[in-house]
């Protein structure tokens, strides 16, 4: 172990130490054969987490270093020092050369994901090491970077020529609040953990979809993965760490055998039974969940990747299939009254599809335009659709609301609000969140006609914007009553705190109607509308835990946990042990 943590600190040192160093690209051409030598290395990087900061959704590289041939490169660097200081009549110390080793750099492939991502390139044959996870955000006022170390958190792994080198997936567990500021700054080893997953994800079809000149070149009959080395089964342990808290912020409405679902990472369903109980279903998957739906006694669940996974009732097991092609993650499920339909999200576009069955194919039947959220100086609203009351599909795009027919397999279209959110809830209203020119997020929505009239809930918020509740979905009870969070100051206090309020949909548009009511719990100012049940209103906390309470407020539930505290405590317990193994084998 000593000698693992001792060419840890020396590679970490080497790779810092080289401010010239050169990195390689492993990108790979769709339309040329693979350079002579190479094979291909693929790898899914999960992040157990929203987003790694404010400012970065995910890693943009990450890092390999080649290891096999490093006392040959010393050594070149060696020789070519020696002769350019004696040609200049100088004397040489070869422990004093800064030589640099064979560094590559992974990009991310974002099509066909969701919240996952995919690093595929190519390398040279030989055996290699992951130095570390990198991030770079620029948008030419804001430059911002951060860096995980990796090493033998991961281990080592062969590339061969001509070879698929299938790593499967890894992760990135914080172990703290990654909201608060001081999270990237904390040196502490247990603020977080990188490792891998020892999976056996196949990414052939993503790989092909998007280089399908490589069937002529991988074998991708026999892929290589990982080198085994005696941390497996530490790796492990933490996986399933992971796996057990997988982070799931998709809160999905359903109505038959189930009141509603958290889709997570690490392919984990949590249904919410209609008695209230949890019911946490695994499946054959590392990718993000993001979609449902409940058809003749069967669950369909949507995915990355085009894939979608059906659990027939009253069995266990769950089947794959792939409807669409790799580079769409399906988004959405929407029962109709005859047909059923799907959307998938790929580069530029929505897709959109009809089925009658999960066993009959999909047909295309629709393609939005994906717009950025911020296009110059205009704030774009998003994409959403919902099945209106009268079972035809409906859908929101920016400043444009479409309807289809299904008789006649056309789409008609007017003028609509643009929205950041929406959600429909059980009983048919709709919540969402208009876009404002000025910073993006406007004023709280709801509506009682599948979208033909909106209308405005005005509640208190900080002057300069609450980030947190800002962002929210109002939600609504089964009498119309409509509930949210709100800045409310109490009598003999000069501060202000968030509380959650309430007033009848028809009179929510003044504050002096709004009832006020709890306190928001600590973390926790994010409404799952989906999940509203009766009275019962479900929140989202930054850390990833979901509560709810039943009197607004008085009084909260924990429904779905996610302890960093004891994740940390279990990390330092594994490491010790770790450690007092290797004392007492030394």
């Amino acid at each position: 172990m000593r000698y693992l943590i001792a060419k840890i600190i020396v590679t970490l040192l080497f790779l810092t130490g080289c401010g010239s160093t050169t990195i390689k690209s492993t990108n790979i051409s769709a339309t040329s054969a693979l350079p002579a030598g190479h094979g291909i290395v693929a790898v899914q990087m999960i992040n157990n987490t929203d987003r790694l900061a404010a400012l970065h959704k995910g890693w943009t590289e990450i890092i390999v270093v080649r290891t096999d041939n490093m006392e040959e490169m010393k050594q070149k660097a060696i020789e070519r020092a020696k002769a350019k200081a004696k040609a200049k009549g100088k004397v040489f110390d070869p422990e004093k050369l800064d030589w640099d080793p064979e560094i590559y750099s992974l990009s991310p492939n974002d099509m066909g994901v969701i919240d996952s991502q995919l690093f595929v390139g190519s390398m040279p044959k030989g055996t290699y090491m992951i130095s570390s996870l990198y991030s770079f955000f620029s948008n030419g006022d804001v430059s911002s970077w951060l860096s995980m170390p990796v090493f033998q958190a991961a281990g080592n792994f062969e590339v061969d020529s001509n070879r698929l080198t299938n790593l499967g997936s890894m992760v990135f567990q914080p172990l703290l609040n990654v909201k608060e500021t001081s999270f990237w700054n904390n040196r502490s080893s247990l603020k977080a953990y990188v490792t891998r997953l020892n999976d056996e994800q196949d990414f052939t079809r993503f790989i092909l979809s998007h280089y399908p000149n490589l069937s002529d070149n991988i074998d991708f009959n026999e892929t290589i993965g990982w080198t085994p080395d005696v941390l497996d089964s530490f790796r492990e342990k933490l996986s399933q760490l992971s796996r057990e808290n997988a982070y799931g912020e998709i809160a999905l409405h359903l109505e038959d055998n189930a009141q509603g679902a958290i889709a997570s990472r690490f392919g984990q369903l949590k249904r919410l039974q209609k008695d209230g109980n949890w019911v946490q279903n695994n499946l054959p998957t590392n990718g993000q969940l993001s979609s449902a739906i409940e058809l003749d006694n069967t669950l369909i669940v949507g995915s990355e990747r085009g894939l979608v996974f059906v659990q027939e009732n009253g069995t266990t097991q769950w089947r794959e299939m792939q409807p669409v092609s790799a580079k769409e993650a399906i988004v959405w499920f929407g029962k109709g009254n005859n047909k059923h339909y799907a959307l998938t999200s790929e580069a530029k576009n929505y897709q959109v599809y009809e089925f009658e069955s999960i066993s009959a194919p999909w047909t295309q039947v629709g393609q939005f335009k994906k717009k950025d959220k911020n296009d110059w100086l205009i704030q774009n609203g998003g994409l959403f659709p919902w099945i209106t009351q009268g079972g035809a599909l409906r859908v929101i795009n920016d400043n444009k609301v479409y309807d289809y027919d299904t008789v006649t397999a056309s789409w008609s279209s007017a003028k609509a609000s643009p929205l950041v959110k929406l959600a429909k809830l059980h009983h048919g209203a709709l919540v969402g969140l208009e876009v404002s020119q000025w910073d993006g997020i406007g004023d709280q929505v709801y509506s009682l006609d599948d979208g033909k009239t909106w209308h405005d809930i005005n509640r208190n918020l900080s002057i300069f914007g609450d980030a947190k509740s800002d962002t929210s979905l109002p939600t609504m009870l089964a009498d119309n009553t409509i509930v949210t969070v709100a800045r409310v100051k109490t009598k003999g206090s000069k501060k202000s705190q968030l509380r959650i309020v309430s007033a009848a949909a028809d009179k929510s548009d003044k504050r002096a109607n709004w009832k006020t009511h709890g306190a928001t719990q600590d973390t926790c100012y994010t409404i799952l509308p989906e999940l509203t049940n009766n009275t019962t209103v479900f929140f989202l906390c930054d850390k990833g835990e979901i509560v709810s309470t039943k009197d607004l407020g008085d009084t909260w539930q924990t429904e779905l946990d996610i302890d960093l505290e004891d994740m940390q405590n279990r990390f330092k317990a594994m490491v010790d042990t770790i450690n007092e193994q290797d004392d007492e084998t030394e």
